[in-house]
């Protein structure tokens, strides 16, 4: 009889303690629910800026393969910066058009042009990865990708 009402008390006990998990997992759930919910439908927050795909820059030795994508002055900065070319191009000479950018009008897009003047040392169908920024901000504008073709 007392191993019954033991028994009886551990399977009530086990039965509650079952209950409070579950509970504390669904006030769990929801709590990443409502924070999720908070970070991406904005509420204050900055939106995050979206990622470009990578240009591509395709040639044969000697040609110039060049790429291009347009920037805006989004804030309210005002000044000149530089823009450049970070990566390793093999012999490839890899440059920006135009290497500098006035910042001075918010609603003002410019073109950026990459270009690169493929070398005989690039070896051909490898991809050379390269990106464009602004160094005074350390911004980076762009990803791309340097690909030398079969002459």
């Amino acid at each position: 009889m007392a191993d019954r009402k033991l028994s009886e008390t551990i399977r009530g006990a086990s039965a509650v303690n079952l209950k409070y998990s579950a509970e504390l997992l669904n006030l769990g759930r929801e709590y990443v629910r409502a924070f999720t919910s908070a970070l991406t439908e904005g509420n204050g927050a900055p939106e995050p800026e979206t990622q470009r795909p990578p240009l591509l820059l395709a040639g044969r030795t000697g040609e110039t393969a060049n790429a291009a994508f347009a920037i805006g002055n989004r804030g309210a900065m005002k000044g000149t910066v530089t823009v450049s070319v970070s990566g390793d191009f093999a012999d490839t000479k890899v440059s920006v058009e135009p290497e500098r950018l006035a910042l001075d009008n918010a609603a003002e897009e410019i073109i950026v042009r990459i270009l690169a003047r493929i070398g005989p040392k690039t070896e051909s169908g490898k991809d050379y990865i390269g990106t464009v920024l602004i160094p005074e901000m350390d911004h980076r504008l762009t990803d791309f990708v340097l690909r030398k073709l079969p002459d």
